[in-house]
């Protein structure tokens, strides 16, 4: 039987490692202007970021559906696959709900594992990622699964925003609320933590920003696998990739960008770093 790993668009993931890896992309909704689309399918990111910034309606976003999952879990365990399912955060997102419906819809004993991964975009990514890796080294499905859960403390995500004006127009402001109220010329870092976005500090400027962000990743130190990931400004990012080239070589930093799920909340102008631990 071979190991599949499943995930949600959430994750952010290059198309390039989800193509190498195997990966199943379910992918989430957001709706724009009355219009339903599927992330990275029907709209992708610089149409997404055009229509969040111009006038009209907040977007919003919604989890696949039960029927999204029982499509995909249906046709993977049909040809024989044991399945692993690593999503956004269950404090983030109902799109666990939907896979443990899908699950318990199927027949007694089908081989479907779900995770809460406790972690959203491309911090989820590098814990779907290394899923994958430990997924083709062979063994059951329920100890790749155990070893997946066991890692996932590993795995850590930075974010430097240039307004919380969009978690805030979301919903999504959580943890970040605490500073809500001196927002005017900051750029928020938030950490994920627990599940949901804590608030770090938040810096006068993108240069402040850009600056803590390096020092809090290189922080985490020892770094086995790093990310990179932006909404809006590629160049910031490249910039972002320069300077912790000392944590990982520059080849083997991945590049990402927020989908229009995350990218609802996070708005223009965001960065980010994930990092997953230990020794390389």
């Amino acid at each position: 039987m071979t190991i599949r790993i499943v995930t949600d668009s959430s994750a952010d993931l290059p198309a390039d490692l989800v193509q190498k890896h195997q990966i199943t992309v379910l992918p989430c909704y957001v709706v724009v202007d009355d219009q339903t689309f599927k992330d990275g399918v029907d709209i992708q990111a610089d149409e997404f970021y055009v229509r969040l910034q111009a006038k009209g309606r907040t977007p919003t976003t919604a989890q696949p559906t039960v029927a999204d999952f029982q499509e995909v879990y249906r046709d993977l365990v049909g040809r024989g696959d044991q399945l692993i399912s690593i999503h956004v955060s269950g404090k983030l997102s109902g799109t666990l709900n939907s896979a443990e419906q899908a699950k318990a819809s199927l027949e007694d004993g089908a081989p479907v594992e779900i995770i809460d991964s406790q972690l959203a975009s491309i911090p989820l990514g590098l814990a779907v990622l290394d899923a994958a890796i430990i997924a083709a080294e062979g063994g059951d499905y329920l100890d790749v699964a155990a070893k997946v859960r066991q890692g996932l403390t590993s795995h850590h995500g930075l974010f430097a925003l240039d307004t919380l004006e969009y978690l805030q127009k979301g919903g999504r402001i959580g943890k970040a609320r605490a500073f809500m109220g001196s927002v005017l010329n900051v750029k928020p870092i938030l950490r994920l933590q627990d599940g949901e976005a804590h608030p770090v500090e938040r810096p006068r400027s993108r240069e402040r920003a850009m600056r803590r962000l390096v020092e809090l990743t290189q922080d985490l130190a020892p770094v086995r696998r790093l990310a990179v990931i932006y909404s809006t400004d590629p160049e910031r990012m490249a910039e972002l990739k320069q300077k912790l080239t000392g944590l990982v070589p520059d080849d083997q930093i991945i590049e990402a960008r927020f989908g229009s799920t995350l990218g609802t909340y996070i708005g223009p102008d965001a960065l980010g770093v994930a990092v997953t631990q230990g020794a390389r």
